[in-house]
């Protein structure tokens, strides 16, 4: 379904808060807190008679419930317009999903990203769009490639995590899929724990430091949502070494950025 709304409307929204952040970043300079910039231009945007608000909380509603992912819109101008702003060195494919990922559960259609962290700003805006909701199709077409997986409780985090891909899509933040796996765990019965975390030692020697595992099922089978194009050696080498750090034979890496979910399944094994 096309959501509706009136793009000249839209070009004049995104034109004055542009043209207000070139003038932020004129006076203010780049490689400042991103919260410097965020208040200068929210006072800016309100001296042009444009309402916004700061620090905006955005709920993901999955399956009719309210999940807390922790997101905040840094700027929402007039209702409609999020601003996500960065002091970045250069603006990531995780920048990005993160807008799209307001977009998506807020509904909006459209949104900026500002970097201000350049020489010129107008380089460091990005203009995002969605223009149709996600519908979920009636059934997923992935079920008999979960037969691949003989033992039950691999089974049932396959079922889950191909569910929430047929529910919400591609495209999102992990931590939207990790929200709604854990909604779906919690469905099947599945025991699990969240961001689990594992002594580190080197040479013998205990650090400080410890590393994390961001989803423990029944005490026995790590899983490491994750949402990239594609997944590489780091991510088969990252999953290894938590398997040997947290004394687990094996693990599954669910890559949800992919067009079915079993293509982005990835079991581990020491």
């Amino acid at each position: 379904m096309n959501i509706t709304h009136d793009t000249s409307s839209d070009n004049f929204l995104t034109g004055v808060v542009i043209g207000e952040a070139i003038e932020v970043h004129r006076q203010l300079g780049p490689s400042l807190d991103e919260d410097a910039y965020e208040e200068a231009l929210s006072k800016r945007l309100f001296r042009r008679g444009i309402s916004n608000q700061r620090q905006v909380p955005l709920p993901l509603t999955y399956k009719g419930v309210r999940l807390d992912c922790g997101y905040r819109i840094d700027i929402l101008v007039d209702g409609i317009l999020p601003l996500e702003l960065k002091v970045v060195a250069q603006i990531l494919g995780i920048h990005e999903a993160q807008l799209m990922t307001y977009l998506r559960v807020g509904r909006f259609p459209l949104g900026l990203l500002i970097n201000f962290n350049t020489a010129v700003l107008k380089k460091g805006v990005v203009r995002k769009t969605e223009t149709r909701e996600w519908q979920p199709p009636a059934q997923s077409p992935e079920g008999g490639a979960i037969c691949q997986y003989d033992d039950n409780l691999s089974s049932l985090i396959v079922q889950s995590a191909v569910e929430v891909h047929r529910s919400i899509g591609p495209g999102l933040l992990p931590s939207a899929y990790l929200a709604c796996l854990c909604f779906e765990f919690a469905q099947r019965g599945l025991p699990f724990e969240k961001e689990i975390k594992i002594p580190l030692f080197c040479d013998g020697e205990p650090l400080s430091s410890h590393a994390e595992v961001p989803l423990l099922i029944d005490q026995q089978l790590p899983v490491f949502p994750t949402s990239v194009n594609a997944l590489t050696p780091v991510h088969t080498a990252m999953a290894l070494s938590r398997l040997r750090q947290g004394g687990w034979k094996s693990g599954l890496i669910l890559n949800f950025n992919s067009t079915t979910m079993t293509a982005g399944i990835k079991r581990v094994v020491l």
